[in-house]
């Protein structure tokens, strides 16, 4: 794996930053690479910049993390999907999950949703939005079909041509729009989940991609 030795003093300046990181230097194929991770109630996450369900797991509508790169991408898919869960439920008190980018409850355009703990540069809670608990079907598929039916038995949220981008759960305000990137989401992680990974199996046919898999299988994010 390519990559450049990173060292982290304690001199450093942190506050920019949700959480400190912590990690180690590994090596692969002869280059040594510092792997960080934010811990969170005993779960250890590799952050993205804001926080957002679509950040950290829109890879896997082409590529199956999980089984490609079991230590790194795949467990840090369920680390994420695992701390999105419990942010929403156990701290925010919603009764569904999943925030990401998405049109505004108040329809007022477009916002940053996320969890600010899963992110370098969190974003701050609030709405809920569909395509993150679709996105959620390829790594935790029974908790994200449950979590779409509750958003659908709550909420005024399923409209002639799918669910609505988002919900605001403490008022129930929804978002009356439909977004082609989110409802893109949603359609691939349904036949994923339906068709027995079809999408990724297609990118997996591809040489090149081929040639990449045993390098994702080397990382170890969390050992």
């Amino acid at each position: 794996m390519i990559g450049q030795q990173v060292n982290f003093p304690n001199t450093c300046d942190w506050n920019w930053q949700e959480t400190r990181p912590i990690g180690v230097t590994r090596t692969y194929f002869g280059v040594p690479v510092f792997e960080g991770a934010y811990p969170y109630n005993g779960t250890l996450v590799t952050p993205s910049w804001g926080g957002s369900m679509f950040e950290a797991l829109m890879p896997t509508l082409v590529v199956d993390e999980p089984r490609w790169a079991p230590k790194s991408l795949g467990a840090n898919d369920a680390a994420h999907v695992d701390v999105q869960r419990r942010w929403a439920l156990d701290v925010l008190g919603y009764p569904v999950w999943g925030m990401s980018p998405s049109a505004t409850p108040a329809g007022t355009g477009y916002g940053e949703y996320g969890v600010s703990v899963l992110g370098s540069l969190g974003y701050q809670g609030g709405a809920v939005t569909p395509h993150a608990a679709a996105l959620a079907l390829a790594v935790a598929p029974a908790e994200a079909a449950a979590n779409l039916r509750e958003l659908a038995r709550r909420y005024d949220i399923y409209g002639e041509y799918g669910f609505y981008d988002a919900v605001n759960p403490p008022s129930g305000v929804v978002a009356r729009a439909y977004l082609a990137l989110d409802q893109a989401m949603i359609l691939i992680s349904a036949a994923n989940r339906l068709k027995d990974g079809c999408i990724q199996k297609r990118f997996a046919a591809d040489p090149i991609a081929q040639r990449a898999f045993p390098v994702l299988a080397e990382e170890r994010f969390f050992d």
